[in-house]
């Protein structure tokens, strides 16, 4: 049985500290086990700041999954729930510190290099990549375990533009740097999607899901991300070469378009 090391920080309802449990004992008793086969669960009456409701890391050398009750509790249920589950899946697949430290890909390295760009932006591009990486690989362990409808629902829900995320994209057009970065944190969403497209129950759905998420980029970026996913199921089961390759793709469709086709100071 996984060891699971709670730490509560506020008023934490006990039925909601049962569901949480009943959802993580059943997850890992089909999944398999966290990394290590133990798991610090860090439950929050009120998150401080802007954050997600549910995340991952494994910082403190284990896995470490943290829950936020005021976000979680604003969602639909199918939908928190599935994000829980999605944390217990990164404590399986990513719940060592070496998932964290991610070495920069040749292709970044090289790009950097020839576009003269900072290492701050080559640092976000790559967090961006890593977690695109990474929420593809546990979307696809979830699904080929059986759990599909909670991921559809989940999937949904990323897949919904949001009147911030317009805003930012009318903002970052202002500024290739920002307007790159844009494009990638699109990538990182539509990943959780993308194991999901080929599925001939709610396949069509998620494809008129990804649709939507592209809607307000202009058609040469859409089609570029479109070919950036459609190779994704070339992607395997190491995260680092995954990294890699989703690397490489993003490089030959958007970085070697932005400045080889303007000029490198231009915005």
């Amino acid at each position: 049985m996984v060891e699971i090391s709670l730490v509560k920080y506020g008023v934490i309802p006990p039925s909601m500290l049962d569901k949480i449990s009943g959802l993580m004992e059943e997850s890992y008793s089909i999944l398999g086990e966290p990394m290590g086969g133990s798991v610090d669960l860090e439950v929050f009456e009120k998150s401080e700041e802007e954050t997600f409701f549910a995340m991952h890391d494994a910082f403190r050398g284990k896995p470490r999954i943290r829950i936020y009750l005021d976000k979680l509790q604003e969602l639909p249920e199918p939908v928190g729930l599935a994000g829980i589950r999605r944390q217990i899946a990164h404590s399986i697949l990513h719940g060592s510190l070496k998932f964290y430290l991610v070495k920069f890909p040749q292709d970044l390295i090289r790009a950097i290099n020839q576009f003269n760009l900072p290492y701050e932006f080559g640092n976000s591009l790559l967090y961006s990549i890593g977690m695109a990486a990474k929420e593809y690989g546990v979307t696809e362990l979830l699904t080929r375990k059986g759990f599909v409808k909670d991921q559809v629902a989940y999937a949904e829900y990323i897949l919904e533009p949001t009147a911030e995320e317009l805003l930012a994209w009318e903002i970052a057009l202002r500024n290739k740097l920002e307007k790159i970065l844009h494009l990638a944190a699109i990538i990182r969403d539509i990943s959780c999607a993308v194991p999901l497209i080929d599925n001939e129950m709610f396949g069509n759905k998620i494809k008129a899901g990804i649709k939507g998420k592209l809607a307000h980029l202009n058609p040469d970026y859409q089609a570029s991300i479109q070919r950036i996913i459609e190779k994704f199921p070339l992607l395997g089961t190491d995260m680092f070469i995954n990294i890699e390759l989703i690397t490489k793709w993003f490089t030959e469709e958007i970085l070697t378009y932005e400045f080889c086709s303007f000029p490198p100071g231009s915005s």
